[in-house]
């Protein structure tokens, strides 16, 4: 079922994950770009850039880690031709924490030529990587890779209770645990927290920590549910396991440090800094002190100041909105006066010449005599 396509006209047929992969990636650089006024960065240059390096490096880091779990594939990839070999080692197999890799060292790479802070770039992408990914999970659903245990299958530490009522059929007939639409799912989720923790979170880092925190706790989790072989297995765990050990340390350790530097957007990064590497006396540490609270309360203020913009805002919209109603009203009270005031003159000159004529009537009759 692998390199399952879509559809098919004749011998052209549209391939399930290349569409994925390709939506993932358009709405990843989309959700992007939404998020671009939240960041100090050029989305236009150095976004840009970024997300051209990360997609080049990420490929060739999927491809390169699968070659390294997966050393059989040489053997067999050549037995149609050399052509059909190279083209089946470059379009089948990937491995996510490969391409995380390579994406972040393609970042790095960026983050040094344009000289900003490596957290500026991951912050604001880590969302989008959830995106991406979670649309290539739903191609490894329907090509029918990563698929999970059959329905009451071993697990790496023991028996499954898993009894099928959430199973999917694969092409081989097996009942399977269907771990990419599990994954789909948390992947979104993931998402969504992150775009809030970024839009609300001042200091750098901090989003890119509970990305790698959260996903690895997930990743160690739900490769004991996959039924997959081929993804390679040192010791006790799979590979992905143990890389997960290593990015959930990173992970602690960003958000440990971001608390630690405070690194803010559009500050230039930071580490091991001279009097970061010397004790400060009391003196030096009540100015730091004395500083530390300058910037909380220029920040409490400004923060402050933009609330009561704000606030400005709407009472000067609402008022506007009731001097226009209050406007509006008096037009409809004069409309409704005027008329008032034309029917109360029509009846007063209806009511005029009806006196008027009986007058005339009256002073004729006086003069004829006519009494009646």
């Amino acid at each position: 079922m692998i390199g399952a396509y879509l559809f098919k006209i004749g011998s052209f047929g549209v391939p399930a994950m290349g569409v994925c992969v390709l939506v993932g990636a358009i709405l990843a650089v989309l959700l992007s770009w939404l998020l671009r006024k939240k960041s100090a960065l050029d989305w236009n240059d150095a976004v840009v850039d970024a997300i051209i390096w990360a997609v080049l490096l990420g490929f060739a880091g999927m491809k390169i880690l699968y070659w390294i779990v997966t050393p059989d594939v040489f053997k067999n990839a050549f037995a149609d031709g050399f052509f059909k070999g190279v083209l089946s080692l470059l379009m089948e197999g990937m491995v996510f924490y490969g391409g995380l890799i390579g994406g972040i060292l393609g970042i790095l790479i960026v983050s040094r030529k344009k000289k900003q802070n490596f957290f500026e770039f991951t912050d604001l992408m880590a969302p989008c990587f959830c995106v991406a990914h979670a649309f290539g999970r739903i191609g490894c659903l329907l090509v029918g890779c990563c698929y999970g245990l059959k329905v009451g299958e071993m697990t790496q530490f023991g028996i499954t209770t898993y009894d099928g009522r959430c199973a999917v059929k694969y092409a081989d007939g097996a009942m399977r645990l269907p771990v990419p639409l599990m994954e789909t799912i948390f992947l979104l989720a993931l998402c969504v927290l992150l775009v809030l923790i970024y839009r609300k979170e001042k200091r750098l880092g901090t989003t890119t920590g509970w990305y790698l925190v959260l996903y690895a706790l997930w990743r160690f989790g739900v490769e004991m549910l996959r039924g997959d072989a081929e993804r390679g297995k040192f010791g006790p765990l799979y590979t992905s396991q143990w890389i997960s050990i290593v990015i959930l340390a990173a992970g602690v350790a960003i958000l440990v440090l971001s608390r630690r530097f405070k690194w803010k957007k559009g500050e230039p990064f930071r580490v091991f800094r001279e009097d970061d590497m010397t004790v400060p006396t009391p003196e030096e540490a009540a100015e730091e002190a004395a500083e530390e609270a300058v910037e909380e309360t220029a920040e409490t203020a400004g923060e402050a100041a933009d609330a009561i913009a704000e606030n400005a805002e709407e009472a000067a919209e609402q008022a506007e909105e009731t001097a226009e109603e209050a406007v509006e009203q008096a037009e409809e009270t004069a409309e409704e006066t005027v008329e008032q005031a034309e029917e109360t003159a029509e009846e007063a000159a209806e009511q005029t010449a009806e006196d008027a004529d009986d007058a005339i009537a009256n002073w004729v009759r006086e003069t004829l005599g006519d009494k009646e």
